[in-house]
């Protein structure tokens, strides 16, 4: 089964006092994504907060993703650390849980240069026989992966499949999409850029409204899939304020609460990042319920 189609980048879902990871939550999470149609999961992502987790929390949700996947679709742990040792080490324990590939984020504290982290992807691939996706976020992480450096880590390191791309760059995009590198699967990792890369027929998406907008963003690509741009662009139209709603104001807090609104438990946000106001998730929940339910995950359905 390739790498392809639509990935949530998860929410992790805590209790309502922070204090733990809802394990009932996010097996709901899994389910109603798998139902709605969705082609994988990235635990552990930016998502999912996975600076907030600790060592343990953090093995413990790859470990029951993974479990409640079960195969059916595919799981892409993310592992990256501040450090190549801890990284090494969230690569081996992805692969002893069951991840189908590991996404590697290069250290976001002190920015590594290009050869720096070549380096680090080099350390991570020698401890596992997985396959690697590239995190292309240069604001979150200060380095930019274009092309050309692209094409030069999948010759040093033939284990990488795949690139997320979350440069919000859409002709750098554009470069990976026409001009691609063989063996290199390409996703969009910008909410607002997946139907250009869908009606492209040579992208996929990983983007953290997928968390509630798998139904929509399935819809989107089987409309792309067919030629229909007219189609596909009358779906965008249908979730593109919610889109909107959500990438304007804190990202994470947006995605947890709209989850929340649609039936979730999802608690709140770790600190010091902080969860929506009250009046944010109000307006938010007005543009949720102007959305065209047929375009959204039903949480209620997973828990009944």
């Amino acid at each position: 089964m390739p790498f392809s189609g639509v990935i949530s980048a998860m929410i992790t879902p805590f209790t309502e006092d922070g204090e733990k990871v809802h394990g009932d939550s996010l097996a709901a999470l899994v389910e109603q994504g798998i139902a709605d149609g969705i082609s994988g999961f990235v635990p552990c992502g930016g998502t999912g907060e996975f600076p907030a987790l600790s060592e343990d929390e953090r093995r413990a949700v790859i470990e029951a993703t993974c479990s409640q996947v079960a195969g059916r679709v595919k799981v892409v742990a993310q592992v990256g650390a501040p450090s190549t040792r801890a990284a090494v080490a969230n690569a081996r324990h992805a692969e002893q849980s069951g991840a189908d590939a590991i996404m590697v984020a290069t250290p976001y504290y002190e920015p590594l240069d290009l050869d720096g982290a070549f380096r680090y992807l080099e350390k991570v691939a020698e401890s596992t026989s997985l396959p690697i996706c590239v995190y292309n976020h240069p604001p979150a992480m200060g380095v930019t992966w274009g092309r050309e450096s692209l094409a030069r880590i999948k010759d040093l390191i033939p284990t990488v499949e795949i690139v997320k791309d979350s440069s919000g760059d859409f002709a750098s995009l554009t470069s990976l999409l026409l001009d691609p590198i063989p063996g290199v699967d390409v996703f969009v990792g910008e909410d607002i850029l997946v139907p250009p890369a869908f009606l492209t027929g040579k992208a996929g998406a990983i983007v953290g409204a997928a968390n509630f907008l798998t139904p929509g963003f399935a819809a989107l690509q089987r409309a792309a899939e067919a030629g229909d741009a007219a189609r596909a662009y009358e779906i965008w139209h249908g979730i593109l304020p919610l889109i909107n709603a959500v990438i304007s104001g804190p990202y994470n807090g947006a995605v947890k609460a709209v989850c929340g609104i649609l039936g979730l438990q999802v608690g709140p946000i770790r600190e010091p990042y902080l969860s929506l106001v009250p009046s944010e998730v109000d307006a938010l929940k007005a543009v949720v319920e102007a959305t065209d339910p047929a375009y959204l995950s039903d949480f209620r359905k997973a828990a009944a």
